[in-house]
This record gives structure tokens, C-alpha cells and sequence, in this order.
């Protein structure tokens, strides 16, 4: 397109050269020259015009590809979410029936920790799940620490030092399963690591213990 535009500019000039000079009777040769070159020009014109009206057509598919490309993308990542969603209800419908070997009693189904407009404040949300064989009514208690850093040094924060004092410790009472929610208040300075759930429960001989990345709790 650039090589043609140059070539029309050196065309016109010439042409426009030749048109304002002066002619004599036995000059006829460079008028032909004149027609010969003006027929060229109209010529390339003519070509230019066609590849301009290519380039528009062109650009018009090529903005149709890219849009049928985004959707294309945009509905993968949908059925792809949808898929997740799926293998995840199918995989805590499999640990409640104690399927695969998944679960064999109370459990600590998902842990996840949401960020709120404080950046000092969290919620969590704790889903517990229990054995659908077992069929009988669970209760107890979540103990709830905390591991990380304060002023350099590895320190582990108890419920009552991340909580309002006044709120209990969360208490779970189900058949299969439960969510249970509230709010985390970490103090200045500190960078939490790991989160530790204790399950206490007068039906388990032992309690339960887990333990999580914190960071990968924040991106679910």
C-alpha cells in the first residue's frame, strides 16, 4: 500500500510536469508520452481503489474472527467453571457418602477466608461434613488459631486474641454437614501464615486437626 502510494506521487509529478510544459509541433512523442503516463496513473488509481476496498473487507473479517474468538474463549471458561462447580458438588456428595474411601467421619469439608473493605479484618466460612452412614447427630466446637509472623517473630494467635472477647468459639451441631461463618481480627504488624481447625467433639475420641496454606484460603 505504501510502495503504491509512492508510486502514484512520482506519477502525478511527472505527469504534471510533462502537462505544463510547453509543447511543439514536433514534440507529438512526448505527448504520447503524456497519455501513456495519465492512462497509467487512471490505472493505478484504479488498483489502489480495489485494495483499499479489500483492506476494509479485510479488517471487517479479521473484527469478526477476533469476536467470535472472545466468545468462543468466554463460553469455554463458563462450561470450564461449570465443570468445577460440578466435580465439586459430586466430590462433597462423595465424602458425605463415605464413597472411595473420601471420609470416614467429621471432617473439614472447605475452609475459605474472605478479605473485607479492613484490611485487618476477615470472614471465614467453615464447611464441616460428617459420614452419611454414621447417621447420627454430631456437636462441638471449632478451636480456631493462627500462625505467622509479628515483629519477626513466628508467634500463634488463639480465638480470643482474633476475636471481638466476647464471642464464643464457633460450635457446630449436624447430621451431614454444616457452614459455619464469622470474622477474624488480626492485629497490626501481623502476617498470617497457616490456619489450624481443631474439631472437638464429644462423639470423637479424638479431635480433628487441619491445617491450611492462609494464601491459598484467599484465593478460593
Amino acid at each position: 500500500m505504501v510502495l503504491t502510494t509512492l508510486i502514484m506521487a512520482v506519477l502525478l509529478f511527472v505527469v504534471w510536469q510533462l502537462a505544463t510544459s510547453k509543447f511543439t509541433p514536433e514534440n507529438g512523442e512526448l505527448q504520447k508520452n503524456v497519455d501513456f503516463m495519465a492512462t497509467e496513473l487512471n490505472a493505478m488509481k484504479n488498483r489502489l481503489e480495489r485494495l483499499q476496498a479489500r483492506q476494509v473487507v479485510v479488517e471487517k473479517e479479521a473484527d469478526v474472527l477476533r469476536r467470535a474468538n472472545r466468545i468462543l474463549k468466554e463460553d469455554e471458561s463458563a462450561r470450564q467453571a461449570e465443570l468445577a462447580r460440578l466435580q465439586s458438588e459430586l466430590d462433597f456428595y462423595r465424602r458425605l457418602a463415605g464413597s472411595g474411601g473420601a471420609q470416614s467421619g467429621l471432617d473439614v469439608y472447605r475452609a475459605e477466608i474472605i478479605a473485607t473493605e479492613s484490611s485487618r479484618v476477615y470472614q471465614f466460612v467453615l464447611t464441616l461434613t460428617q459420614n452419611i452412614q454414621r447417621a447420627s447427630i454430631v456437636t462441638g466446637r471449632v478451636r480456631i488459631d493462627i500462625e505467622g509472623t509479628l515483629d519477626n517473630r513466628l508467634v500463634t494467635l488463639r480465638w480470643a486474641q482474633v476475636s471481638d472477647g466476647e464471642t464464643p468459639e464457633p460450635a457446630f451441631r449436624f447430621k451431614y454437614f454444616q457452614q459455619l461463618e464469622g470474622y477474624l481480627t488480626l492485629p497490626d504488624g501481623f502476617s498470617p501464615t497457616r490456619l489450624l481447625l481443631t474439631l472437638e467433639s464429644k462423639n470423637q475420641r479424638k479431635p480433628v486437626i487441619r491445617s491450611f496454606d492462609w494464601s491459598g484460603l484467599r484465593d478460593n
